[in-house]
C-alpha cells in the first residue's frame, strides 16, 4: 500500500511541475515537410485508449501498470526507431482520436506532452537518443483541486 501511494504522489508531483509550460510555437513549413513521417498505431496496446506508435517495443522490466473498477495508474516505457519529432507528431495527432485533451507540451532536451481528459492525466515524456526515441507514457487519475475547508466560529 505504501509503494501505491508513492507512486501515486510521484505521478502527481510530474502532473502539477508539467502545468509551468506553454504551447509550442509553429514549427517552419520547411521542417516540418522534411520531419513528415506517418506512424501508425501498434496492433497491442496496454490501454485502450493509449495508443504507441507502431514498432515500439515495451521495456516491460522498467514499466508498471495498475487498474481496477475505479482508476488506473501506469508508468510505461517503449523503446522505438523514430526521431523524437516524428514521435510527438504521432501524439498530437493520435491523443486526440482518443478523446484526450492537450494541457501544454514542454520542450527541452526532452519532449513532455501533457494530456487530459475528463477523469485522467496522461504525460507523455519522448526522450530522444540518436535517431531512435524512448516514450514514457505516464497515468493518474486526474488532480482534483482541493476544497477550501470552512472554518466554524463559536
Amino acid at each position: 500500500m505504501y509503494i501505491f501511494k508513492f507512486l501515486i504522489l510521484c505521478v502527481l508531483s510530474l502532473v502539477l511541475l508539467a502545468g509551468c509550460a506553454t504551447f509550442p510555437q509553429n514549427e517552419s513549413s520547411g521542417n516540418a515537410e522534411k520531419n513528415k513521417v506517418t506512424l501508425s498505431v501498434a496492433p497491442i496496446l496496454k490501454f485502450e485508449d493509449i495508443p504507441v506508435p507502431a514498432g515500439f517495443k515495451s521495456l516491460d522490466k522498467e514499466s508498471f501498470a495498475f487498474q481496477n473498477d475505479k482508476s488506473r495508474v501506469a508508468l510505461l516505457k517503449y523503446y522505438g526507431g523514430q526521431t523524437a519529432d516524428q514521435v510527438v507528431a504521432f501524439y498530437k495527432e493520435q491523443m486526440a482520436s482518443f478523446n484526450w485533451d492537450l494541457v501544454n507540451i514542454i520542450e527541452y532536451d526532452r519532449k513532455v506532452l501533457n494530456y487530459e481528459n475528463s477523469d485522467e492525466s496522461c504525460i507523455v515524456t519522448v526522450q530522444p537518443q540518436g535517431g531512435k526515441s524512448t516514450v514514457i507514457i505516464s497515468l493518474s487519475p486526474r488532480s482534483r483541486p482541493i476544497k477550501a475547508q470552512k472554518t466554524e466560529t463559536k
